[in-house]
């Protein structure tokens, strides 16, 4: 793969520490092969991310918009909001299947590097996995 083959990178972001090392690092990676870095938060069931289970169907889009602006809030402290618009990173939220939803994003939006955190016997590896099986673009996998 050469640097002109590198314009788009994925980052999958999550609630841990470990997204804070590896959005830091996917930046560094991004600008140094002049790619644009996409951070793309899953969620595979809004009511077991910690919201409460007496919210009605017609509320989702107010649940939804508190989960972004909360995953939004989690990716400025790591880099502000300037620094996200001057480097030109693009984020997104997604509902389904993480596995699913990356590499449904990673097709849809011709990203040649996909970025995952995971640990040996972590569900995460699963993510990997989907990415290497039916995804069309190259992963690293960081601890």
């Amino acid at each position: 793969m050469t640097q002109s083959d590198m314009r788009e990178i994925l980052l999958h972001g999550s609630p841990d520490e470990a997204f804070d090392r590896s959005v830091l690092f996917a930046r560094r990676m991004a600008e140094s092969f002049g790619a644009r870095l996409h951070v793309l938060y899953t969620i595979e069931d809004p009511l077991s991310a910690g919201w409460t289970a007496e919210l009605s169907a017609e509320r989702l889009p107010e649940l939804h918009e508190a989960m972004e602006t909360e995953a939004r809030d989690r990716l400025a402290r790591l880099i502000p909001h300037e620094e996200q618009e001057r480097l030109g990173i693009l984020f997104a939220l997604r509902m389904g299947p993480a596995a699913e939803e990356l590499v449904r994003y990673t097709t849809e939006n011709d990203v040649a590097l996909a970025i995952v955190q995971a640990r040996a016997g972590d569900r995460d590896t699963g993510l990997a996995h989907a990415l290497l099986e039916r995804g069309r673009c190259a992963v690293l996998v960081l601890r």
